[in-house]
């Protein structure tokens, strides 16, 4: 399978989306434009709209409409195409079984992480609302480039919680790295200050 279509798949499958969360314009209900995340969440009484910025998981516009339409109803969703927009309609089972995933993901690629003796991360620990990532590494072993890790953690919580609805102005994620024996905070940092610093 294309490897932009695994990527396509895990993103309904509401796991782990590594793509950038760029800034998108979307309709609002009553069809005025506004500046919104990647993703918004739209309520209506019996189905949810969740809107995602294409460029999310096809940034080189590889996707056609048809690819993405098909994926999503192989997981059961409709799907609709417009533009640099991609909007999912779902049940709120179905959503709230993704918003599950999207944490079983999450938790997955961090014993992944933990498992992996290349780097220095001993454990990984987050809350229910993907807001705040505890990373205890080996201080020994951590060094400056092991804090990019941040990136992947800032990605899953904005993503779990622009699904979720949370409205742009209130989303974050904070990461801090802690020395497993000593509890000293290594390095700490927010979505929100990546968003600003790629901004400048």
């Amino acid at each position: 399978m294309n490897s932009r279509l695994v990527v396509l798949s895990f993103v309904i499958a509401g796991a782990l989306a590594l793509g950038g969360c760029s800034a998108a314009t979307v309709q609002s209900p009553a069809g005025a434009s506004s500046s919104a995340p990647a993703i918004e969440v739209e309520e209506a009484i019996t189905t949810v709209d969740v809107r995602i910025a294409r460029s999310l998981f096809d940034q080189d516009n590889a996707l056609t409409d048809e690819q993405i339409v098909v994926a999503a109803r192989e997981k059961g969703i409709a799907a609709t195409v417009d533009g640099d927009t991609v909007v999912y309609t779902m049940t709120r089972a179905q959503q709230a079984e993704m918003l599950e995933q999207m944490r079983s993901s999450a938790q997955d690629a961090a014993d992944d992480l933990v498992a992996d003796e290349t780097n220095a991360v001993t454990a990984v620990e987050f809350d229910d609302a993907m807001t705040s990532f505890t990373v205890s590494v080996d201080g020994a072993r951590y060094g400056t480039l092991q804090s990019l890790l941040a990136l992947g953690f800032y990605l899953q919580g904005a993503l779990f919680q622009q699904f979720n609805g949370v409205s742009a102005d209130d989303i974050d994620v904070v990461v801090n790295f802690v020395d497993d024996a000593t509890g000293e905070v290594l390095d700490t940092g927010s979505y929100q200050e990546m968003r600003k610093n790629l901004q400048q």
